[in-house]
């Protein structure tokens, strides 16, 4: 009997996504060299590795929360005790202020409400309280889309989310649909893109209206034909780009740019998106992703249900890995050739702009620390410049990185690289590896300034890392930290981490099997 895959599993039919945990190769414990992830991930070996000591985790309900938060006009309603939506104070900053560099018309915090589920609730269930608030919602905000998150609460208590979902999708204006996640649910935080989507997936309309988006076919009226055939032209020459909370509106204009110099159309998706751009998702000619671990399941849906292709081709940091992401891109309209021209001519001007500034980065070391696909990316663009990379940690893993993760294994084979959200293991490692400069995701720059380490953002959604123009970006931003390293220097007198100093004399790994 063959064995079942992927495809032969329609999870888009199931009222909860699956989680990474079962529809992916994953991992959030490993070290070892980085010629080894792509065989330990493919045989298996993976699965095995864990760790008798954990100090934290995450819960994927952020990220999907980060998510859905920027949708424009619409509204999120967190289904469970109102602590679960405070998060939602922190996210309406950067919400705000990626609508306003975006010009939308929608530029206030996301609203969101709360079922406030109490010791009552959790006994005799949160059904009706959920329907009286999603029409509360309704008829007060008048949004275009409500959002309910279903969070830890109503899933152990077993709410039919989806059947509340469905009446009030009867009876509201706004499209109503649910994202399912539990943080205990899954190990891997990846699998928050898969819950935003697949509540997309579920009950959002992607079907274009006569009249509005494009003029139909009228045979009675020869002129009016041409409304239909200038859609469909536009259609065969715009590409889906899918972005993702930590690449900014810079970022991608930077691809907007490219693609746009290969004459091609781009709509942006799903982030700050609105009803009247979900509609249109299905009229592409090409759906492409910037990252290998954020949009597989959006991308195969509309593979599925439109016959639309998708290319997933890394990150474009650095002029490797933008080539690549654009040739590949270029190839499919049949303008290879171009792509490679205008790569060239991209790289000749960023060549001239970073040759004056090559030494300085001689004999510095580096640790890089965040996303699994991004920090592989820039450790493969950095090591082109001249930069000793000596550390890599990827906070996560799954199997749609492993084309990443081959390739860094060749050009980086003998590079320290771990899977880990552990703070007492980066603090570990910090001493052990003493570098010059510390990348690192936003939220953990504390560890290493308190260790006397200056560090610099992985990524920033008000700033350009991605394409040609981000690469020159962050080499500004390395050297500005290498020079001034005074506020780490002074910090490591005043502060200190709450480790004892026979946890540093240990091996940073100490904890995880093997």
């Amino acid at each position: 009997m063959a064995a079942t895959t992927e495809k032969d599993v329609n999870y888009y039919n199931q009222a909860m996504p699956p989680v990474r945990d079962t529809r992916l190769q994953i991992a959030d414990t490993f070290h070892g060299c980085a010629c080894e992830m792509a065989d330990c991930s493919k045989s298996g070996c993976l699965l095995k590795k864990n760790r008798s000591f954990w100090q934290t985790n995450a819960c994927q309900m952020a990220l999907t929360l980060m998510m859905c938060s920027t949708v424009q006009n619409s509204v999120v309603i967190m289904h469970g005790p109102i602590g679960c939506g405070t998060q939602l104070h922190g996210l309406a900053a950067n919400a705000v202020k990626g609508k306003t560099n975006r010009g939308l018309p929608d530029q206030k915090a996301p609203i969101w409400l709360s079922s406030n589920l109490g010791e009552t609730d959790v006994i005799n269930g949160g059904e009706k309280k959920l329907q009286e608030t999603i029409e509360y919602a309704d008829r007060t905000y008048r949004p275009e889309i409500i959002f309910v998150v279903a969070t830890c609460a109503p899933n152990i208590i077993g709410d039919d989310v989806e059947k509340i979902v469905n009446i009030t999708n009867e009876t509201c204006a706004a499209q109503v649909t649910a994202l399912h996640c539990p943080g205990f649910r899954s190990r891997v935080v990846a699998s928050a893109y898969d819950s935003f989507y697949h509540s997309l997936i579920r009950h959002i309309n992607f079907k274009a209206i006569p009249y509005k988006d494009y003029v139909p076919d009228n045979p009675a009226d020869p002129a009016a034909q041409m409304g239909e055939a200038v859609f469909k032209y536009k259609i065969a020459h715009t590409v889906n780009l899918f972005n993702a909370t930590s690449i900014g509106y810079q970022d991608e204009q930077e691809m907007v740019r490219l693609l746009q110099a290969l004459g091609l159309n781009v709509r942006i998706y799903a982030e700050y998106s609105s009803a009247d751009d979900f509609r249109l998702l299905p009229f592409a000619a090409l759906n492409v992703s910037l990252c290998n671990m954020h949009d597989d399941y959006m991308l195969k849906f509309l593979e599925q249900e439109y016959n639309m292709p998708y290319i997933i081709e890394g990150m474009p940091i650095g002029p490797d890995q933008t080539r690549k992401w654009l040739v590949a891109i270029g190839k499919f309209f049949g303008l290879e050739k171009e792509a490679n021209l205008l790569a060239d001519y991209e790289e000749k001007k960023l060549a001239e702009a970073i040759e004056p500034l090559k030494p300085k980065f001689e004999k510095k070391k580096v640790l890089l620390g965040g996303g699994s696909v991004r920090v592989a990316a820039e450790a493969m663009a950095l090591k082109k410049i001249g930069i000793d990379v000596i550390g890599i940690r990827g906070y996560n893993f799954d199997s749609n990185a492993d084309p990443v993760f081959e390739e860094l294994g060749e050009e980086l084979p003998d590079v320290t690289l771990t899977v880990s959200n552990q703070a007492y293991e980066f603090a570990n490692q910090l001493v052990k590896y003493a570098p010059d400069l510390v990348i690192t995701h936003n939220g953990s720059h504390a560890i290493p300034a308190r260790l006397g380490f200056p560090s610099i953002q992985l990524f920033d959604a008000g700033s350009t890392f991605f394409g040609y123009g981000g690469f020159y970006s962050l080499a500004k931003k390395i050297i500005f930290a290498l020079e001034n390293n005074n506020l780490a220097k002074n910090i490591v007198g005043h502060a200190r981490l709450p480790y004892r100093k026979e946890w540093y004399e240990q091996d940073p790994f100490a904890y995880q099997n093997d």
